[in-house]
């Protein structure tokens, strides 16, 4: 885009929703007068306290909060309830129409920071565009479709200079470690669809077709091949035009379902002014969907023909097929009596308190096999209300097994790494802070913690893909101008890291934690009430297995302080003496078997219950 100030008078605006630093200069300079109040949800422009700068989510207390996530839950199900029993509405497009619900918080929560003046007078919002990741432009909340009603509302376009972002990458780590890491089983897996390819279809009996891969997903295909199964994979081609979609479903049964639940909803949180165009957003962004979810079932249909012959066993492996995507595939197996099957993909639901309002995004909601890591996971998946699946547990993969041979390597490297969780959300999420509040938390633990410390000590950024904010994030300045802590901000995955250190410091009940543990180098876990906090079953198990500290406590920051100053190789001989109770933890909330056959029981059991 270029930048369009023709028809722009700044000066004239004394109220302006921003979240770009360099965007806001720019308007400076166009005109924008400097007692101009500027809105924002941007940690970098929060960050000095400005008073013409406020926090357009403050209203958005810990409290507040809880009370929006609340009914989260009961709003899912009572849709897919809803529509599941309107003619024509199979059960995957229920789930869809449902997980739509729940999707489209994220515009009611931003919906709800806007005030009645906000739709009275006079507003300019400057839309930042620049380099972003695979999701597409995140840098925006969606002001100008809530604002679009006031004719006092204005958007201009900025793109950013001297742009650059980059993506997830393996750069700087040796083929051989990638090797390591990836092991045998993903050769054989890589050289298997290869060569199968190649091969005449008509000498395999059983086919199993891979749309997208995780680490578990990869050695079961592996132990299948060497088993004489086909593996393949199968994308989908170039979609038809969303806008002249023909629907198999009356869709007024599904407005007049599903809008009542959401108008009730947005009528308690948003000002009066804001309760059409919110209704007016949902109802195109659920049309959207409802031609989504078609045109994914027929681009579905015909890549699955392909390979249904009549005298082929087949059958699906899938990661994280809970989205639209997955559910559209999910039906049209169903339709043609093949098996969708899926795997874990990190430890995460079994520890996290705050995943229960995402259960109409848990997988088992859609496959009709999932393969597990642990018991504790198929237990809480078992109970969830959206459940369809046969569970069975079959242990973590190979991957995650080997990081117990990762022995630190590399002595001059800072011994302790802290590993940030720190992603920014862009307004709604399981978390009860918003970004700016979780910016504050981190730069404290940065300053009254790592920056404290005797040793070095290595800040791991989290390396996201998809660019939420265009700014530079504002605690890496703390972290630069400590004279002991060395920013890591490659976008390098951890499990590349792991032999480099001997203590990780993290946070949040997150997948993160899943490497660390699994090397058996002491892990130090900070747990906090109000962002993605472990559940009480979790936290009275992994606090006796790890060492644990509540982000919450009076005095916090010097007990972690003084445990961290401590020589590493006391730390590590605490750490041997949790060994008991962490190889319960393990056993528990991680893997279930110690030996990594993980993708060989699977594969058995595939053969024996899919593909007979």
């Amino acid at each position: 885009m270029e930048n369009m100030t023709q028809d722009v008078n700044f000066s004239q605006y004394d109220t302006i929703l921003c979240d770009s630093l360099q965007a806001l200069d720019w308007a400076y300079q166009q005109g924008l007068s400097c007692d101009a109040i500027v809105r924002t949800s941007a940690p970098a422009l929060l960050w000095n306290k400005n008073p013409n700068i406020q926090n357009i989510e403050a209203r958005w207390t810990v409290g507040e909060q809880k009370k929006f996530q609340s009914t989260i839950l009961k709003m899912t199900e009572d849709s897919f309830d809803l529509t599941l029993n309107i003619p024509g509405v199979v059960r995957e497009l229920a789930l869809a129409i449902s997980q739509s619900t729940y999707r489209f918080q994220k515009i009611l929560y931003k919906a709800a920071c806007l005030e009645e003046s906000d739709f009275t007078e006079a507003r300019l919002f400057i839309y930042v565009d620049g380099k972003t990741g695979p999701a597409g432009n995140m840098m925006n909340s969606p002001w100008e479709q809530l604002l679009s009603p006031n004719p006092l509302f204005s958007v201009v376009d900025y793109t950013l200079k001297n742009d650059e972002w980059k993506m997830l990458t393996t750069h700087g780590v040796s083929y051989w470690q990638r090797l390591k890491i990836a092991g045998f089983e993903t050769i054989v897996y890589r050289m298997a669809k290869k060569l199968m390819n190649k091969l005449p279809g008509w000498i395999f009996v059983k086919e199993v077709l891979i749309p997208n891969e995780n680490e578990l997903n990869i050695e079961i295909a592996s132990s299948l091949a060497l088993r004489g199964v086909k593996i393949t994979d199968i994308q989908l081609g170039g979609l038809s035009d969303i806008e002249n979609v023909k629907l198999d479903v009356d869709t007024t049964l599904i407005y007049d379902a599903v809008l009542p639940i959401m108008r009730k909803r947005v009528e308690q949180w948003v000002t009066i002014s804001a309760v059409e165009i919110t209704m007016e957003l949902f109802k195109s962004y659920l049309k959207e969907q409802l031609n989504q979810f078609q045109l994914l079932t027929d681009g579905w249909e015909k890549v699955v023909e392909k390979s249904i012959t009549t005298n082929r066993k087949l059958a699906v492996l899938v990661n994280s097929p809970a989205n639209i995507k997955g559910q559209a595939l999910s039906y049209v197996c169903r339709k043609n009596d093949i098996p969708l099957i899926s795997s874990q993909h990190g430890v995460t639901t079994e520890i996290s308190k705050e995943h229960r309002i995402l259960h109409v995004g848990f997988d088992n909601s859609v496959a009709d096999v999932m393969f597990s890591y642990n018991k504790k996971i198929v237990d809480i998946e078992k109970n969830t209300y959206f459940n369809k699946s046969r569970h069975y547990v079959v242990g973590m993969p190979k991957r995650l097994i080997r990081m117990k041979n990762t022995q630190t390597q590399d002595k001059s490297l800072p011994p302790i790494v802290y590993i940030s969780t720190n992603l920014y959300r862009m307004g709604f999420s399981i978390s009860k802070k918003t970004d700016y509040k979780n910016a504050r938390n981190e730069q404290n633990l940065i300053m009254k913690v790592l920056a404290r410390l005797p040793h070095k000590v290595r800040y791991k950024t989290y390396p996201e893909d998809n660019r939420r904010y265009a700014d530079i994030d504002p605690v890496f300045n703390d972290v630069e101008s400590a004279d002991n802590i060395e920013l890591f901000s490659a976008k390098v995955d951890m499990r590349y890291l792991i032999s480099r250190h001997s203590i990780f410091v993290t946070t949040c009940a997150t997948s993160t934690i899943g490497w660390p543990v699994m090397s058996d180098k002491p892990v130090v876990f900070i747990n906090y009430r109000d962002t993605l906090p472990l559940t009480d079953e979790a936290y009275a198990s992994i606090s006796k297995g790890i060492f644990m500290f509540n982000g919450d406590d009076k005095n916090f920051y010097s007990s972690l302080r003084d445990f961290l100053s401590q020589p590493i190789d006391v730390i590590e001989r605490l750490w041997q003496e949790k060994k008991n109770a962490r190889e319960e933890m393990v056993q528990n909330y991680f893997s279930a078997y110690k030996n990594g056959r993980a993708g060989k029981r699977a594969a058995q059991i595939i053969l024996r219950e899919c593909l007979l």
